[in-house]
């Protein structure tokens, strides 16, 4: 039955490699539980527990912590350009005047977050974004 287990376990291993859905992994080391069950002489009903202890306890408790770490925080859209640096396109004159500024490859409206003017082709810093409009800072 050992041989079993072990062929179960490398089946599973493999699945889970094809699929990356973080499944089949758990079923592999319940498997290899199951395994070690038999070597140390269990019969095979405690073999099956074994095995759906294990992969059951993996799949509810183990996986959801694993795949919140592994997940990253992606931010997208508008969010995504705070902390991103650009190039002032069309200076920003003073407090209530708007310039443009290129961040990513697209002009976006800009306001100095400190109200000073900040010249054409300064570098500068997304630091928060009203509406559709970048405040930036040099």
């Amino acid at each position: 039955m050992v041989v079993a287990w072990v062929a179960v376990a490398l089946g599973m291993a493999v699945v889970e490699v094809a699929s990356v859905a973080f499944y089949a992994a758990f079923l592999a080391v319940g498997a290899i539980a199951a395994a070690v069950a038999a070597l140390l002489g269990a019969g095979v009903i405690v073999q099956a527990v074994v095995f759906l202890i294990i992969s059951i306890a993996g799949v509810a408790l183990v996986r959801p912590a694993v795949v919140r770490r592994r997940r990253p925080r992606v931010v997208s859209g508008a969010q995504g350009m705070i902390g991103q640096t650009g190039v002032m396109v069309e200076p920003i004159e003073g407090r209530n005047d708007r310039g443009h500024v290129q961040v990513a490859g697209e002009s976006w409206p800009a306001v100095s977050a400190d109200g000073k003017p900040i010249a054409a082709e300064s570098t500068v810093t997304v630091i928060e974004i009203q509406g559709a409009t970048l405040v930036v800072r040099k």
